[in-house]
């Protein structure tokens, strides 16, 4: 089950006995956790009847103590929140806990919160079995879309759709390889609201430091437009904001290998969404790397590619500093002919 037919089934009123939650997005299992021990334990006796474990020390005594009867309330709750319950407990321990969750009473609700699970184990294998199993993923697109709107409304104001979409590609979050999470998102948006007046793309651009990714394409502009002091420009800016030499050489040698193959697949009568989806890139970088498709020819690229492998080479093994190595293959690029 999903975050958001899960949430629909809580504000319907159901908790189902067991319940096991995964997932990568923190933010959005940790507001799960806090909408249910808000809406299913009384709020008075809240800490009679809410147990929560992070870590396993006395298994017996965690069980023990949640089959004792709410204090004043219909209801007691056990939570497990990334104790390690389902990776590091031993066999004995394993077998107390699933004597336990084969015989609890009705007035108890379980809930695993648990990000590390071996699944060869006894117990995982039986809540995939019998328990509510709920998956967190990170948001795609058109959820992106909607919780930053709603996050916006949250700290009183309103974005457009199109300064949405511009806020989304500056924050970097639907690259999974940033690290980004909706904690670190909200925190941005949080700070931007704080302004007078609209949300505008100007605004953003001051609150939200350019991700790299953002400006490869700028540097491949330049490069493409044989405007070398723009290009070399935003290199050296690259190094002077701590960013590896590595790091930026393989975006640049992505981004050639990406355009290559679009052009390819336009050529064959493919759709920048189809090339995306081909690709597993973002449709943004799919349709960057279709507008610089038709600036360089197939001979042009695969030229480029060779001249980034003998870098990738020299690199390894000549020595010489990567920086030199990346700006002298810029003026090659800039230089070879259709």
């Amino acid at each position: 089950m999903d975050f958001m037919t899960y949430f629909k089934q809580l504000k319907e009123g159901k908790l189902d006995a067991i319940t096991l939650i995964t997932g990568e997005e923190t933010y959005l299992i940790d507001h799960l956790i806090k909408y249910i021990t808000e809406n299913f334990i009384n709020a008075q006796y809240v800490d009679f009847n809410l147990t929560e474990v992070d870590a396993i020390s006395d298994l017996e005594t965690t069980l023990s103590s949640a089959l004792t009867m709410p204090f004043f309330d219909d209801r007691r709750m056990l939570i497990f929140q990334n104790s390690g319950i389902l990776k590091n407990l031993k066999e004995d321990g394993e077998e107390k806990l699933l004597i336990f969750l084969n015989d609890f009473p009705g007035h108890l609700n379980v809930i695993f919160n648990e990000k590390e699970m071996d699944k060869r184990k006894k117990t995982y294998k039986w809540l995939a079995k019998n328990a509510t199993i709920v998956s967190v993923d990170r948001l795609a697109r058109p959820e992106l879309v909607k919780w930053i709107a709603k996050r916006f409304k949250h700290y009183g104001k309103e974005i457009s759709l199109h300064v949405t979409n511009h806020f989304i590609e500056m924050v970097n979050y639907l690259d999974p390889e940033t690290g980004k999470t909706l904690y670190d998102v909200d925190n941005t948006i949080r700070s931007i609201s704080g302004v007078n007046g609209d949300i505008t793309v100007q605004i953003i651009n001051q609150y939200v430091e350019v991700p790299i990714e953002h400006n490869i394409f700028k540097m491949m502009d330049a490069l493409s437009a044989r405007q070398m002091s723009d290009a070399i420009h935003i290199f050296n800016h690259f190094i002077a904001g701590g960013e590896p030499e590595i790091r930026i050489f393989f975006l640049i040698n992505q981004q050639f290998r990406n355009i290559l193959k679009t052009k390819l697949l336009l050529e064959a009568g493919h759709s920048s969404a189809t090339i995306a989806s081909k690709l597993d890139i973002h449709p943004f970088v799919a349709k960057k790397a279709g507008t610089f498709a038709t600036q360089f020819s197939e001979r042009q690229l695969l030229e480029i590619i060779n001249l980034l492998e003998e870098v990738d080479i020299a690199m390894k093994s000549s020595g010489i500093s990567p920086a030199l190595l990346i700006e002298k293959v810029m003026f090659q690029i800039s230089h070879t002919k259709k």
